[in-house]
């Protein structure tokens, strides 16, 4: 596994035991991270206790963030012009919409369990208001039957702007 592989996973699978921890807490259950997803197989990203697995999505204010985020992590210097527009939120719906599009065309068919989607909102400038809104005014998926197939929940993380600390909120 080359280094930027080994990074991307690393991240993964951090992000996925943070959110199991406060999932756990939430529900009152046990859900343990047991190993990453292999992609070979199609499966998601982490693989679960209890039949669960996660598939992991990241949301960016833009393109240029994500670049520059991940350049710097693999010590890259980004030569592309910044973007200044957040659009962390409006990237949101058409990012699960591109992954429910995904799971219709079998891309996950290596999970015969429940598949969750976690959004991982990677906007420094965030604010828990903002996303308490956002998840209030958030049209479901599911309530237009357009897909055959859909994720068992979908929820989102962040990083509260109060604390410092991660949030969770199920989305659907």
């Amino acid at each position: 596994m080359n280094n930027v592989s080994n990074l991307k996973q690393q991240h993964e699978l951090a992000v996925c035991q943070e959110f199991l921890s406060k999932y756990n807490f939430q529900h009152s259950c046990n859900y343990q991270l047991i190993r990453p997803g292999n992609a070979n197989t199609l499966e998601p990203d982490c693989i679960c206790s209890n039949n669960l697995s996660i598939e992991l999505l990241g949301v960016y204010d833009n393109s240029c963030q994500a670049e520059k985020l991940w350049s710097d992590a693999q010590n890259k210097i980004v030569s592309s012009k910044a973007n200044i527009k957040l659009c962390t939120l409006e990237n949101l719906q058409n990012s699960i919409r591109i992954k429910l599009s995904k799971l219709n065309q079998g891309k996950y068919g290596g999970s015969s369990g429940k598949i969750l989607l976690l959004c991982n909102l990677q906007s420094p400038l965030l604010q828990d208001h903002v996303v308490k809104n956002y998840v209030e005014e958030y049209i479901s998926f599911r309530a237009d039957g357009f897909f055959e197939k859909y994720f068992y929940e979908i929820w989102i993380t962040w990083k509260s702007e109060s604390n410092g600390s991660i949030k969770i909120q199920r989305l659907e």
